[in-house]
């Protein structure tokens, strides 16, 4: 028992290692008469692998050691149970033993969703052992996922660049479930697309709504959740829209010499009140 927490602990390290990467924080190891042959971490978004799970990496590199793709007498320690992809390459390695700390109830094979080491009509058949460490390994895989939620939430706007998300987390205007990117890595097709509406004299720039608010609320917020990499893209964009603003400002000054920028939109709007005041007068004398 003991030594199975030492090793399924040594399963939690890899899974640290796989959140400081922005993986989701699952961890193997493979150990054989006593020693590791195989450590493993999700590599899915790393090596664009989608069978890169921890358990398929720590399983290759214990078949480099043992020169042979058979694993008998190993001992497969993770901190999450076992999908149907992995869960079949246990059964082909012919591992002994099996000892997996958190349940998965959304994809788990050993017994959550599926039960497939132990399947009857099956060739091989693995001794599991569930549950070791569970609360530890359960509480870093929560955390992960909330912590991923709060930084796609920090960063959704609108599809238009108009309606940046609030301190408190609600839209500033009324927009679509649709009309959004809920996922932080698009952020270089909005300032693009910001860009284009700005050019093309689709937003204000004198407006409250204008894209350099916009974009100054994304990397203020926004930001934060980014590497100082991706920041620094951000910045860029900044600068360029700075430049599309001054350039457009300097247009309508030209143009239209002391007067203030108004939009076609918004002009209609005023006009259309107006009339529709001094209909509501002429009726009431």
């Amino acid at each position: 028992m003991e030594a199975d927490l030492d090793y399924l602990r040594a399963a939690i390290a890899e899974a640290h290692l796989a959140e400081a990467a922005g993986e989701v924080p699952v961890g193997a190891v493979v150990v054989h008469q006593g020693k590791i042959i195989g450590r493993g971490q999700n590599r899915v978004l790393r090596d664009s692998d989608p069978s890169a799970h921890a358990e398929v990496v720590a399983l290759r590199e214990a078949g480099r050691a043992f020169a042979n793709y058979r694993l008998e007498d190993c001992t497969l320690y993770v901190t999450l149970e076992p999908c149907a992809m992995c869960a079949g390459a246990i059964l082909h390695a012919r591992i002994a033993r099996l000892v997996y700390a958190a349940d998965d109830p959304k994809a788990g094979a050993c017994g959550s969703v599926l039960a497939v080491m132990n399947h009857p009509r099956l060739n091989h058949r693995v001794e599991v052992h569930p549950g070791l460490l569970a609360d530890e390994c359960g509480t870093l895989l929560t955390s992960f996922f909330r912590q991923r939620r709060q930084a796609r939430a920090a960063t959704r706007i609108s599809r238009n660049g108009k309606a940046p998300m609030t301190t408190k987390k609600k839209w500033s205007a009324k927009v679509d479930t649709d009309s959004t990117h809920p996922d932080e890595g698009l952020f270089n097709q909005s300032a693009s697309a910001i860009a284009k509406a700005l050019a093309s004299k689709k937003v204000s720039p004198k407006g409250p709504a204008s894209g350099m608010r916009m974009l100054n609320f994304y990397i203020n917020r926004a930001g934060k959740n980014l590497s100082s990499e991706r920041h620094a893209e951000l910045e860029k964009a900044k600068d360029k829209l700075s430049a599309v603003i001054a350039k457009q400002k300097a247009k309508i000054e030209k143009q239209e010499p002391g007067k203030p920028h108004t939009s076609a939109k918004s002009a209609t709007k005023k006009a259309a009140k107006k009339s529709v005041s001094q209909k509501s007068r002429a009726k009431s004398k």
